[in-house]
């Protein structure tokens, strides 16, 4: 009997004697011959000596197994000698003695890992090598692997950890280096073809690989150590300081090109240097809105974006997904479990009491999950979308009462609760008295925030009346600007000075549209007579600001102020401007919903409730979708994307 953790040597090969068993060919100290089972099963019997203490001074090995190598406890392949480490790779680890040749085929090696362990690592299977001699590794010839400096990560998202000096995905070792981590450079840097110079490094944990050194000017790694105490801004906003809006320049203290709200993130276009200017006057800072526009705003009308801790929650009567149409629909053409929006207009006139209200169709449309908005106008075409100044009074009575006889007091929380106040203010075919757009008593936007500040508080007056409601309860939402159309003056000049005189309001009412019927004219950045130039002063009577096609409604939400940043809004309006939508399944409207959930997919960007497209029905059949297969076909499929606000 050759007693528990005695020392044999091994004489040849083990021999497998089947597929359970091996045994060992060994000598004793004692001079003895013979056989000794090495392995039952998944038991082992025989295991290499404890060769002692061992120098750190040992060969040099790196990781080269994509996944990473399980540290053992014994150099054998099962389960039970996994130690609860995995070696990433790329990872530089010193052999502590020699390797060890399972009877199975594996080779192991005894090795001490950055953290200080000591355990085994599976060396080679048959023609797999995992764990490479740096000596022996063609990418990494002795000389490469001599320390050549200490580098500081400087680029503020970090840098990705690559296998080889090359920029792509599958170079990428899933490991982003931070800002400011120090590393320890191996040999020369290498230059990409493409204008990269990449850097084999070392890192604080022991992983080997490459980062992105530099691309043309731009420097990502440095043998400067970064002041750690400024720490990168990448998102920033327009603080209370600024007021309603802050001035976007086209350099720092040149001429104003674009006015910015509170209500966006503006991207940082140099995060490091940002956290020493934002807050402070004389400083500038270099952002990009999500409309596109880029420029400087004084640091002292910035602050680092803090997100918004308001969410909203769907209500009854609104609808968790962003589809729709403009007028009642066929409720069927969207896939079954997907419901979507429905925008009804009345025209009111001044008839008070009498006013009416529409309970039915609101509580029909809000049973079946569907979010419902009205549009409270004074009239249509020639009799104004709001009355002129003198009856402000009675409309705002009017929209009340109105209303009041659409909310069923026995379910007060059904039916609408969203409610519009006039349509495209800024257009003079909504004036009091026009003729087809000619003529006519101009709307100023400091006339409609009167009129729709009076009627704001008439119809929360209504809910505060109603028991089991509140004022909150009720949505009231100014009417939306005309974004093309300049004859009453820029009209993004128009939103703000209409905004500088509301006192409250509770959503927003947006229109967007492409001037022509091809799909790629959803995310266009086409301006109005230009492209991809900077904005011109802004405000001016210009629309060179604006975009040409459906990215206009960007503009406008770079333009809410941050005091307004948690309401809704609703885009109630879209189609391709012709008067006749193409019958086509073209994608057009499976690409503009994909653009609105590409807006709300940014967690920090005020939410797009709904997209109604222009519109189902009309009497002189002008942008009629009803009856067009085509077009009602992208509009199924674009359901079926089952897109969330």
């Amino acid at each position: 009997m050759v007693p528990f953790r005695a020392v044999v040597d091994g004489i040849e090969e083990p021999f497998r004697y089947s597929d359970r068993f091996s045994f060992q060919k060994v000598r004793t100290q004692a001079g003895q011959h013979g056989w000794l089972t090495y392995r039952d099963g998944s038991t082992i019997y025989l295991i290499p000596a404890d060769p002692g203490p061992v120098s750190d001074d040992g060969a040099r090995f790196r990781v080269d197994w994509q996944e990473g190598l399980r540290l053992r406890s014994e150099p054998e392949p099962g389960l039970d000698s996994a130690m609860d480490v995995n070696v990433a790779h790329g990872t530089i680890v010193v052999s502590q003695g020699e390797a060890f040749t399972h009877i199975d085929g594996y080779v192991f090696q005894r090795v001490k890992v950055p953290d200080g362990r000591i355990g085994w690592l599976t060396r080679s299977y048959g023609d797999i090598v995992y764990l490479v001699r740096l000596e022996d590794d063609d990418g990494g010839a002795d000389d490469e692997d001599v320390v050549t400096g200490t580098l500081w990560v400087v680029w503020p998202d970090g840098l990705k950890l690559r296998s080889e000096p090359e920029p792509t995905l599958d170079s990428f070792l899933n490991v982003i280096v931070p800002y400011g981590t120090q590393i320890l450079a191996l040999g020369e840097p290498s230059d990409h073809g493409d204008g990269y110079r990449f850097q084999k490094v070392t890192l604080p944990e022991g992983m080997v690989g490459w980062l992105t050194l530099s691309f043309g000017d731009t420097v990502y790694l440095s043998n400067e150590e970064p002041d750690l105490s400024v720490q990168p801004v990448h998102t920033a906003q327009v603080s209370e300081v600024a007021g309603m809006w802050a001035e976007m320049r086209d350099a720092p203290g040149g001429a104003a090109s674009w006015w910015v709200g509170g209500a966006v993130p503006l991207r940082v276009i140099d995060p490091i240097s940002a956290g020493a200017k934002i807050g402070h006057a004389g400083q500038w800072v270099e952002v990009e809105t999500p409309a596109f526009k880029r420029g400087y705003i004084e640091g002292r009308n910035l602050k680092q974006f803090v997100p918004s801790q308001n969410q909203l929650a769907v209500r009854q009567g609104e609808s968790p997904f962003i589809y729709g149409f403009h007028d009642r629909y066929d409720r069927s053409k969207l896939e079954p479990g997907v419901t979507g929006w429905v925008l009804l207009t009345y025209g009111l006139g001044l008839s008070g009491d009498q006013a009416g209200g529409d309970r039915h169709t609101f509580y029909d449309w809000s049973r079946h999950g569907f979010g419902v908005i009205a549009r409270l106008n004074h009239g249509y075409e020639s009799a104004g979308t709001i009355p002129d100044p003198q009856h402000f009074d009675a409309f705002a009575a009017t929209c009340a009462a109105f209303v009041k006889q659409s909310i069923d007091p026995e379910n007060p929380n059904g039916g609408c609760h969203i409610w519009i106040i006039g349509n495209e203010m800024n257009n003079p075919r909504e004036y009091p008295g026009n003729n087809q757009g000619s003529g006519g008593r101009p709307i100023s936007p400091e006339s409609y925030a009167d009129c729709f500040n009076r009627t704001y508080q008439a119809i929360k007056d209504v809910y505060t009346a109603i028991p089991g409601l509140s004022k909150d309860d009720g949505v009231v939402v100014p009417g939306a600007v005309d974004p093309y159309n300049a004859q009453a003056g820029c009209n993004g000049e128009w939103l703000t000075r209409m905004l500088r005189h509301i006192e409250k309001l509770d959503g927003f009412a947006l229109h967007s549209y492409t001037h022509g019927t091809e799909p790629g004219l959803i995310t266009n950045r086409k301006l109005f007579g230009q492209e991809h130039n900077l904005p011109v002063r802004f405000p001016d009577h210009l629309l060179s600001w604006q975009y040409y096609n459906f990215y206009a409604y960007r503009t406008y939400m770079d333009l809410i102020p941050l005091k307004w940043r948690d309401v809704p809004v609703f885009l109630t309006e879209t189609d391709q401007v012709q008067e006749q939508w193409n019958n086509e399944n073209s994608g057009w409207v499976k690409g503009m919903y994909a653009e609105i959930d590409r807006w709300n997919s940014d967690p920090n960007r005020q939410r797009i409730c709904c997209s109604l497209l222009f519109r189902w029905e009309a009497f002189d059949g002008k942008w009629q979708i009803k009856g067009k297969g085509g077009v009602l076909q992208d509009f199924t499929e674009a359901t079926r994307m089952k897109y969330r606000w």
